[in-house]
């Protein structure tokens, strides 16, 4: 196979799906997106399928010259069928055979990854965890997932679970996760589950900085809690401390199960970097081994908001470089 070769990725999300025809040297040929509000499948698939081939005929391209598709999706999902199951923030996607209808369509081989693996592909072959023969990604947004880059390959797992790092439980006695279990770490940290506690805590509080800045407290949400933060209220700077406190906890775990030699970190991190990144550097030595910690790089995403453009074609590159079809990082 050639030096840098096309394919088309697809990232789906509880609210748009980016559709991107890219290289595999990493060059954007075209991008482009589907809404995804609470939208039925039936609606959605054929309008992913029609900006695909829109893109395929603006690079002056067809179907035959694309080599594979990926897609990137939220769990739960049947990976080695091909379905999205029963996604907690897309409840009309139930058992959709997203994988094999793409492929009917475009009549070209497709793959399929959970969408952290995919983020975690996106930023080993193309951000910050380049060319990293262990690696951890962590999405760091609404809630926390992971993917695992171990001994320079993708870890899936028995039951292509691996890597759900949201979810192990940092505290018996914590609050109730949107899983099912208590005391995950994705409860304590995850931006969805710290609204959602904030939103009950100041119900009757409208002077609260963090209320203020979300314009009411149901808008409540991590960036009104970074801006208190940022104002120096007391209650916010408590809360963030508390959440660095618990993110170094999990990460420390990681850093002492794993021994990577990198940890890569999402949105938050990046989005405020100044304030999240001394903060859990701070807090980390409590946590972990020094050995180990001095051994791993820990830094933001590289590729930071447009990881999504890359996610779905980098699981079409992975599918491939397992296969031996594709070697990346050559000169």
């Amino acid at each position: 196979m050639g030096k840098s070769f096309p394919v088309l990725g697809f990232d789906v999300g509880a609210t748009k799906v980016a559709v991107c025809l890219g290289k595999s040297d990493g060059t954007i040929i075209g991008k482009g997106r589907v809404d995804n509000n609470d939208r039925h499948p039936d609606k959605v698939l054929p309008e992913m399928v029609a900006l695909g081939k829109k893109l395929i005929a603006e690079a002056g391209m067809t179907n035959e010259d694309i080599v594979a598709i990926g897609i990137g999706s939220p769990a739960p999902h049947d990976i080695p069928n091909g379905l999205i199951t029963t996604p907690t923030n897309m409840k009309k996607w139930v058992n959709v055979p997203i994988r094999d209808y793409l492929k009917d369509h475009f009549n070209i081989e497709t793959y399929m990854e959970n969408d952290a693996n995919a983020g975690a592909l996106a930023e080993w072959f193309f951000g910050a965890g380049k060319k990293a023969r262990n690696m951890l990604y962590l999405t760091m947004s609404t809630g926390i997932g992971g993917g695992l880059i171990l001994n320079g390959h993708l870890l899936q797992g028995k039951s292509f679970l691996a890597g759900e790092a949201g979810h192990i439980c940092i505290d018996m006695g914590g609050p109730q996760c949107n899983c099912g279990m208590k005391g995950c770490y994705e409860a304590f940290c995850g931006g969805r589950a710290i609204a959602n506690r904030l939103k009950k805590q100041l119900a009757d509080q409208p002077a609260s900085a963090i209320v203020k800045h979300a314009g009411g407290v149901d808008n409540i949400d991590m960036i009104a809690v970074e801006k208190a933060v940022r104002d120096g209220d007391d209650f916010a700077c408590k809360l963030w401390d508390d959440m660095m406190k618990r993110n170094a906890q999990a990460i420390g775990l990681f850093i002492n199960l794993l021994n990577p030699e990198m940890i890569v970190l999402g949105t938050l991190a990046w989005a405020a970097e100044d304030l999240f990144m001394p903060k859990l550097m701070e807090y980390l030595p409590d946590y972990c081994w020094a050995v180990q910690l001095a051994d791993c790089k820990i830094i933001p995403s590289g590729l930071k908001r447009n990881i999504g453009e890359y996610a779905g074609l980098s699981v079409a590159l992975n599918a491939l470089f397992e296969q031996g079809r594709f070697q990346p990082w050559e000169d």
